[in-house]
């Protein structure tokens, strides 16, 4: 799939908003993981997500159902199953790491995206977006700092979610415009809750609150949102262009710690923040370039 500069544009406005909508989930979703087990917060939540789905999908979308006898709903339910095995990885890597830790290493999925992308999805990528994406990198490192001496044999677990989550965006990307998005995140709600629950039968879990249900069923419209724009993110534009516009997850946290507690980064932060900022600019400008070259060659071009 090509895509044209107006969807390059759009899947960068729709990857940034997608990372604000998770971080939103994640902050709404930290509010009960004191009174909870993740297993049992990861079951509630993607039982709600693929609940209001379906509700949604029977009283106004009926018709899409029967893209569930389509041959692209495996992929789906990979994809689903990636995004269980991810969300338990990287959970349970924070039991063991620093949260600064786990989430500079889950930020390497921008690298192993755009890799991906070229070897299995034919995307032609310059040496100079794969320097870009290092110097994100390299932001991202700067405002999280996490401690070298805190990193563990747990990290490798959490190197392992992020991976599953690079090869479930790439699968998202090769499965194209042929099943509805909102089929997608309901495999991924049921492969979810259906993990989470195996995982809860031997542990057993304590009454929720429904204060706490309330929560997880808020977070949940937050889920859904977010990996509807991941999904047309990825339909629309290249896997290794959208990719490093995951770091503005990191942006989009700095601003609402500033705006609901005050907190400002401290001078190592704010120089990553204009590292970040700097990457993502460079790659809007490549791209513009490479895209503004291509039409005036194909405009030379005789027919």
């Amino acid at each position: 799939m090509s895509s044209s500069s107006k969807d390059y544009r759009r899947g960068i406005l729709c990857m940034s908003l997608a990372m604000m909508l998770f971080l939103i989930n994640d902050s709404m979703v930290k509010l009960v993981t004191a009174r909870a087990p993740a297993d049992q917060i990861i079951f509630c939540r993607g039982a709600f997500v693929a609940g209001f789905i379906l509700v949604w999908l029977a009283a106004a979308r009926p018709h899409v159902f029967r893209y569930l006898a389509h041959p692209g709903m495996i992929r789906a339910g990979q994809r689903g199953m990636l995004d269980a095995v991810s969300s338990f990885s990287f959970v349970g890597s924070l039991f063991f790491l620093p949260l600064p830790n786990a989430t500079a290493i889950n930020l390497s999925g921008p690298l192993i995206l755009t890799t991906l992308a070229i070897l299995f999805l034919g995307e032609k990528v310059a040496w100079r977006h794969y320097a870009a994406i290092l110097v994100g990198l390299f932001g991202v490192v700067l405002i999280i700092q996490p401690s070298g001496e805190a990193f563990n044999w747990f990290s490798l677990l959490a190197l392992f979610g992020t991976m599953c989550t690079a090869v479930r965006d790439a699968i998202t990307r090769s499965i194209g415009m042929q099943i509805p998005a909102l089929l997608l995140t309901l495999a991924t709600g049921v492969a979810t809750a259906g993990v989470a629950g195996i995982s809860g039968l031997w542990r057993g879990w304590p009454p929720m609150a429904l204060q706490d249900i309330a929560i997880l069923g808020a977070a949940s419209l937050f889920i859904i949102a977010g990996q509807q724009f991941t999904i047309h993110a990825l339909r629309i534009a290249e896997a290794s262009v959208v990719a490093p516009f995951r770091y503005t997850s990191i942006l989009w946290s700095m601003l609402f710690g500033y705006i609901l507690w005050g907190d400002l980064p401290n001078p190592l932060a704010g120089a990553g923040i204009v590292v970040v900022v700097s990457s993502g600019l460079y790659l809007l400008h490549r791209e513009q370039k490479r895209r503004r070259l291509a039409a005036e060659t194909a405009a030379a071009t005789p027919i």
